[in-house]
């Protein structure tokens, strides 16, 4: 399993953005490729992957919807895929800054 790229870089968000990007990927083995599960850290982050075999020599993508309305700042997060290939997992990650939105106030702001 060969990624186009392992990071994502977004540009500067604002608080609430929902933001979607991809993974594409090309089955770089000689059998057919099952992705099993991907787990993030995070609730705001939705991966969402090809369900059948990905047969060899083909390619997909996995695709990630990151809901900024609850984080701000700098953001790094990782998704670890996990599939019949020979390595155990395979981290990839995206990153960008989050401006905060005009909804999100910290508790000293709503007084």
């Amino acid at each position: 399993m060969t990624f186009q790229e392992t990071i994502v870089k977004f540009p500067k968000a604002q608080g609430g953005d929902v933001l979607n990007f991809s993974y594409p990927f090309t089955n770089t083995g000689t059998e057919p490729l099952i992705i099993e599960n991907i787990k993030v850290a995070c609730t705001c982050t939705k991966p969402a992957w090809p369900k059948p075999p990905i047969m060899p020599g083909r390619s997909d993508s996995i695709t990630v919807e990151f809901d900024t309305k609850k984080v701000w700042g700098w953001q790094e997060k990782e998704l670890r895929i996990y599939s019949n290939a020979s390595e155990s997992y395979i981290s990839l990650y995206f990153k960008g800054n989050v401006k905060k939105g005009e909804h999100i106030k910290t508790k000293q702001e709503k007084k």
